[in-house]
């Protein structure tokens, strides 16, 4: 896609970090950008300060771990803008501690938003993106899915997993002949909120 203009950008985790420089970038192209987030104050404030600079977006609280709340946003961005053309499926966390000192809540919290967020947006927005057969999937990996980072034993796994999920779906759309791209981000230290999510 070389022409932005007026085409719609989905961002999860789009309130802050990279989500809200993906947005930001999205809104000066000229693109119709929702914005989702589970944190309504961020939410509400990046909203208010893109809209503030002329762009065209809305922000819709979601919570990527849960299936019927990624549908809910489908719907929601379908009503206003349609099927998005750049699907950003950034949401994360990052909990951390050694292995010995892990509790399950700290997996199964990385594993549901980190492989969860990524496989129900898929689940969710896949097909359409490739019966039109127009369209780029952009997944926030990170380095630490090529690195396993001491003390940050769960988020590491989701990243690995982002990285294979970018991977495989990569491969299947070019050898089908798909026109939808992908993209894995996999960034270092960035100054983002994500070890204060907790």
């Amino acid at each position: 896609m070389d022409n932005l203009t007026q085409k719609v950008a989905l961002i999860t985790g789009g309130a802050s970090g990279i989500g809200r420089s993906l947005a930001a970038r999205f809104c000066q192209a000229g693109m119709n950008v929702v914005i989702s987030d589970i944190e309504k104050i961020a939410l509400e404030k990046t909203v208010s300060e893109l809209q503030a600079n002329g762009a065209n977006a809305l922000g819709f609280l979601c919570d990527v771990s849960d299936h019927s709340s990624v549908a809910d946003l489908r719907e929601q961005t379908l009503e206003t803008f349609g099927l998005p053309h750049v699907l950003c499926l950034n949401a994360g966390v990052a909990p951390s501690g050694l292995l010995t000192e892990s509790p399950i809540e700290d997996w199964k919290w990385a594993l549901n938003v980190n492989l969860g967020g990524i496989i129900h947006g898929l689940d969710i927005f896949l097909k359409e993106l490739t019966e039109r057969d127009e369209g780029h999937i952009v997944i926030t990996a990170s380095i630490a899915g090529h690195y396993p980072f001491p003390g940050l034993a769960p988020y590491n796994a989701t990243k690995y997993g982002a990285i294979s999920i970018a991977e495989t779906l990569y491969l299947e759309l070019r050898n089908s002949g798909s026109k939808v791209g992908v993209t894995c981000l996999c960034p270092g230290l960035v100054a983002t909120n994500i070890f204060t999510s907790e």
